[in-house]
């Protein structure tokens, strides 16, 4: 199931960011070249970089890439690392559903409110917030159950 949604999130990514980079080039010709830029290039390109870079977060979190600063866990021997590590996620689990929640909030809340560009219901580029939080914590949880396989103690005694 994980796989499945990480295939998609990385096709929703990778088509965001080419039509950004669509947009983009189709901004730069029309200026410079016909002196004109279409209304909508600037605000659609902009959802795409949020959607992009959102789907991008979740996808990290789900293959464990992303950045972070190892001299403490370096440190530890494996056991006490592997606690470490298991805290870690558990705090960025509280933190994915704080966000979670208040990014269906946010998007609740921009209902009635729409873009100035494109008039379009705001709701469509906040929904990146909910659904890149709500699976990035999904594959966190996944990932935590399958950490509990992989404990160091696994197998002694």
């Amino acid at each position: 199931m994980t796989g499945w949604l990480e295939r998609l999130l990385r096709t929703i990514g990778a088509a965001a960011l080419l039509l950004l980079f669509a947009l983009i080039v189709a901004q730069v010709a029309m200026r410079y070249g016909f002196g004109v830029t279409p209304f909508f290039t600037e605000e659609m390109a902009r959802y795409a970089l949020v959607w992009s870079v959102l789907a991008g977060v979740a996808v990290s979190i789900r293959t464990d890439g992303h950045i972070r600063v190892t001299f403490v866990p370096d440190l530890l021997r494996p056991g006490a690392r592997w606690y470490w590590m298991r805290a870690l996620d558990l705090l960025t689990a509280a933190l994915l559903s704080i966000l979670t929640v208040a990014a269906v909030r946010t998007v609740d809340f921009a209902g009635g409110q729409t873009s100035d560009g494109l008039q379009v219901s705001l709701q469509y580029p906040y929904a990146a917030l909910p659904v890149a939080f709500g699976l990035g914590l999904v594959f966190l949880i996944v990932r935590l159950r399958q950490s509990w396989s992989g404990r160091p103690w696994k197998g002694a005694g």
